[in-house]
């Protein structure tokens, strides 16, 4: 053998060692993987803080007692303190304990969305032969943009039949009174 055949061959060996660690380690890798994933399961944290009615993310808040026969009385109101518009917004109202009262619901106007940072009543008209206690039941369904809210409450209303007034302290005639500053009333 000559001389330069030598050298190349020496030079080879270093390439052929690399090429052949290269191979072996492309040959592990398919056998055992390569140390990647196919799935991943993240758990998220979620913070729930119990708050009343008026402040929640949908704030509800009763806005009437009473109500008169046949005329329509905001009775309720809900607020979007969610940050997002609630583009559906549903809500069922009925009489939650039916067999209990004579009084009828005859309408209800309820939005049927609720921008973010907005208010909205809910309109009741009921149909009561005589004073009666009613008890209605709110339930409500909301989405918009990847979010969605139910709320069910219960609110006591006494409905007023038509021709009746408010009962309440009434004075016949004319009195004297004298006012706590000293004043004759």
């Amino acid at each position: 053998m000559s001389i330069p055949a030598r050298m190349s061959s020496t030079r080879v060996r270093p390439l052929r060692a690399l090429s052949l660690v290269l191979a072996f380690t492309a040959a592990v890798g398919l056998v055992f993987g390569t140390a990647g994933f196919t799935a991943m399961e993240a758990e998220r944290g979620l913070a729930v803080t119990v708050t009343n009615d008026t402040t929640a993310y949908l704030g509800y808040a009763p806005l009437s007692d009473e109500v008169h026969d046949s005329e329509s009385m905001s009775v309720v109101e809900y607020r979007n303190q969610l940050g997002n518009d609630l583009d559906e917004f549903d809500v069922d109202v009925s009489i939650a304990d039916p067999e209990s009262t004579d009084a009828a619901i005859e309408s209800v106007k309820t939005p049927s969305s609720l921008e973010a940072g907005t208010a909205s009543v809910v309109n009741v008209t009921l149909r009561c032969p005589e004073e009666d206690t009613v008890r209605l039941s709110f339930e409500t369904d909301a989405s918009g943009d990847g979010l969605s809210v139910s709320l069910n409450r219960i609110h006591t209303v006494t409905c007023i039949p038509r021709g009746s007034t408010t009962t309440g302290d009434r004075h016949a005639g004319v009195s004297n009174a004298s006012a706590a500053d000293g004043r004759d009333g």
